[in-house]
């Protein structure tokens, strides 16, 4: 992608990184009390009994997790007593005048566990490998990966609301995943509520209340809407009528298959159908099986 482009759709050159670095410190060891006018993010790969003391308040670090710090927080972190503590960092700030409140990290230490089944910590490694090899264009590309850990990270804490305390803990937002991957998987099934629950090992009401704080939609709506994008796939790829592509995707009346289908899309099946048909994808061989965690032979449209 040339640097243009990427200044065009992005201006990461507010992000200023100051330190970073992979280090693995002596058993009780006390960094701090320390208040920085920078952010930092801290990666734990392996659970000890590190403490980090915040806000009158102590998180015990027994699991793998990242600790997010923004400016003007006086805190400090009381390393294992008996074993060596590794821990990757990154130090930065971000300058002022952006209005890109999607990548902009929290106003107050957050402590994510989890994480190592994302892709964070790779990119907080590719940082600090780019760092060390320094080669063409690896600052920008430095930003740009923390850009993007930074909006993995606010995705993982769930959606802001005046009813729900954001998620702070990637345990709430990983069983949600989970549950979407089961109804995914069992589209053609009749799926309750209390099923995906189970999925997830929490109660009925647990589950809806942090799957909308997670997904900004309810358990049943989210049914709804992937079986209608399911619906959309199979329009474009392949020549079975309106009514079989309903049934596949688990609607048992098809008069409200047309109904949900108009108030979601905006235009009939067969309207969508005439719409994005396309011979480019005559080539692609019919999918019956979702075995991967996301469709196959699906574009994918961002607005």
């Amino acid at each position: 992608m040339p640097l243009e482009l990427i200044h065009s759709t992005f201006d990461f050159e507010r992000i200023r990184l100051i330190v970073a670095g992979d280090f693995i410190v002596k058993p009780g060891w006390i960094y701090g009390p320390v208040c920085y006018h920078n952010h930092q993010i801290v990666y734990f790969p392996v659970g000890t009994e590190t403490k980090y003391v915040c806000s009158n308040k102590t998180i015990v670090l027994n699991k793998p997790c990242i600790i997010i710090t923004p400016p003007g927080e006086t805190y400090s972190y009381e390393f294992d007593k008996s074993q060596p503590v590794r821990h990757l960092f990154i130090t930065f700030y971000w300058e002022a005048g952006t209005d890109n409140h999607l990548t902009q990290p929290p106003n107050e230490s957050v402590c994510l566990h989890s994480v190592e089944e994302t892709f964070v910590p790779l990119l907080i490694k590719q940082i600090l490998y780019l760092s060390n090899k320094k080669v063409y264009l690896w600052e920008e590309r430095c930003k740009l990966l923390l850009a993007s850990a930074l909006a993995e990270l606010e995705g993982l804490k769930g959606m802001p609301s005046s009813k729900f305390a954001p998620i702070s803990d990637t345990k709430h937002s990983l069983p949600v995943l989970k549950a979407l991957d089961y109804i995914d998987r069992h589209l053609t099934e009749p799926i309750t509520v209390d099923r995906l629950a189970q999925e997830a090992g929490w109660s009925h009401e647990h589950f809806t209340r942090k799957f909308v704080q997670y997904t900004g939609m309810t358990p049943q709506k989210a049914i709804i809407k992937r079986r209608i994008e399911r619906a959309c796939q199979l329009l474009v790829q392949e020549k079975w009528n309106i009514s079989e592509i309903a049934y596949a995707v688990g609607f048992q009346n098809v008069h409200y298959f047309y109904r949900t289908f108009m108030n979601m899309k905006g235009m009939t099946a067969s309207q969508y159908r005439q719409k994005y048909s396309s011979p480019q994808l005559k080539h692609l061989s019919p999918v019956n099986e979702l075995e991967e965690s996301y469709p196959l032979n699906h574009y994918y449209y961002y607005s």
